[in-house]
């Protein structure tokens, strides 16, 4: 399997490694408000390759081979520079590697793209489950990304925190719109990510029948938010139509859960 490491560029300018994570998100938001339709939650992948702010933004991604990761002391830091790392990425080679219609048309494309941050690589599988999910393994897989002797097990989240789900970008139609993150303002940001989420298709609430139809990523990564009680719980938390919180509530473990099908197609 050939590594995809995307920002191998020489980095230019004199940035100090403190500054090289504003400019990055200032160069994400740039393309954000370029090329991204928020309503939609697509984007124009085609319209991006050889802009002038897709140029801007690789350039930006060089400096992470300057960047020092022990910088980030809090989780509030580590949770907002990993989902913007993470979701950059994936928008960066879908771009650079010319998807089309699916990322699925690039062999292991979660496991091969990657971005060398400091004197480290982190592929989009490794930021994904090593890192934000706390070294646990990907769904059918049987090893954990890191080690116990991989110096990159160092910068793992010691806290899992399950909304991450519902922030990272995968390039389909069937993942969250994407977004960029704050270390002020994650806490809030993570609140209307998950609101977001389960108040739209990706969680349908049948009363009459006492189904429960769910985005397949809880089927995937369900455990994050503990047993079917705890998620069932976390969805009435979010829920907003009173009526639908209360039934989840009273309903439970009681209720019939199927997952949705995939969607794979690129989101654009």
């Amino acid at each position: 399997m050939a590594l995809h490491l995307l920002n191998q560029q020489p980095p230019s300018g004199q940035d100090k490694p403190e500054q090289v994570a504003l400019h990055l998100k200032q160069a994400i938001n740039n393309l954000k408000g370029d090329f991204y339709d928020l309503e939609t939650g697509g984007v124009n992948y085609a319209a991006m390759k050889g802009s002038e702010g897709f140029e801007n933004y690789k350039a930006s991604a060089a400096l992470l081979q300057r960047f020092n990761l022990n910088l980030l002391q809090s989780q509030a830091a580590k949770l907002a520079f990993w989902i913007n790392i993470y979701n950059a990425l994936t928008v960066h080679g879908i771009v650079e590697l010319g998807v089309n219609n699916s990322v699925r048309e690039i062999s292991h494309f979660f496991e091969n793209v990657a971005y060398q941050i400091g004197d480290q690589t982190f592929s989009l599988d490794q930021i994904e489950h090593g890192i934000l999910r706390g070294n646990q393994k990907k769904h059918l897989f049987a090893r954990r990304p890191f080690g116990s002797r991989d110096p990159r097990a160092a910068h793992v989240l010691p806290v899992l925190e399950p909304r991450i789900h519902f922030t990272l970008v995968c390039g389909s139609k069937s993942c969250p719109p994407i977004g960029t993150y704050q270390e002020e303002k994650i806490e809030d940001q993570l609140k209307l990510a998950a609101s977001s989420f389960v108040n739209s298709d990706n969680v349908v609430l049948d009363r009459e029948k006492h189904k429960l139809s769910l985005s397949k990523i809880l089927d995937w990564y369900g455990k994050d938010f503990g047993d079917k009680a705890a998620l069932i719980r976390f969805l009435a938390e979010y829920r907003k139509a009173p009526d639908d919180k209360a039934f989840l509530l009273e309903q439970g473990t009681r209720l019939a859960v199927s997952y949705q099908e995939y969607d794979w197609s690129l989101n654009h």
